[in-house]
């Protein structure tokens, strides 16, 4: 998963620049999601449906399922959360992010107060061409990455995701050079980066269990994705 972020001012042209962008994406015939950042409360229901009405109740979750799905959380959850949610959820090869300019990914900007240490380009949205758009978007290829926490270029140690970032913006670090890992792990929230031994060993680990078990009469013998949620938290009266 790569993720960008279009960053500027107030009507500079984000949200139009981030159209062309997933436009030229979806070309290419990549999966893509895409997240939005407002100061604005943010309405996913119209007043008096069943899920207003479920809202309104005091439900702090509330899913529409129907031909497509929707999940209304009552709280502002950080970017590094949506982006693992996003990530166990779909798995999308890029996440497109309107906002969000202090955090460290990769940023296309639509002004130049915008511009600091992960910027690719600054873009006219308002006038780029679409052979402009198509030479945007490789950049955004080469030069956007993964959850900044999980990113690792050696086989031991602890990772420097905003050193390692740099150097892939910079062209000093290619996508090719990072540890090749499958386990995403979240603890308490935070996103844990894993390198390529760790993540080989939670891996062998797992699926040395998992294969003793009798998965096929659930019709979950293939293992193509493995989710598990440890509830770690200790009541009171255990202490």
């Amino acid at each position: 998963m790569k993720i960008i972020s279009v960053v500027g001012k107030k009507n500079s042209g984000k949200t139009s620049l981030t159209i062309k962008i997933i436009k030229e994406l979806k070309k290419r015939n990549y999966k893509v999601a895409t997240i939005k950042d407002s100061h604005h409360k943010m309405e996913m229901d119209r007043e008096n449906t069943d899920t207003w009405k479920h809202k309104e109740a005091g439900s702090e979750i509330i899913i529409g399922v129907g031909e497509t799905s929707f999940i209304n959380i009552q709280e502002r959850l950080s970017l590094e959360r949506l982006l693992f949610l996003i990530k166990i959820l779909e798995e999308p090869d890029f996440v497109v992010i309107e906002g969000f300019k202090e955090y460290k990914y990769s940023k296309i900007a639509t002004s130049k107060e915008s511009f600091d240490d992960y910027t690719i380009q600054y873009v006219d949205s308002f006038n780029i061409t679409d052979d402009e758009i198509v030479n945007l978007v490789d950049e955004i290829e080469n030069k956007s990455y993964d959850i900044l926490n999980t990113l690792f270029i050696n086989n031991c140690g602890f990772n420097d995701g905003e050193s390692i970032a740099k150097g892939i913006i910079n062209e000093k670090i290619e996508l090719e050079d990072l540890d090749k890992t499958n386990v995403n792990l979240s603890i308490d929230g935070k996103v844990i980066g894993l390198n390529k031994f760790v993540n080989k060993f939670i891996s062998d680990t797992i699926m040395g269990m998992l294969n003793s078990l009798k998965t096929k009469e659930y019709s979950a013998d293939k293992k193509e994705k493995i989710e598990i949620i440890i509830n770690n938290k200790k009541e009171m009266n255990d202490e």
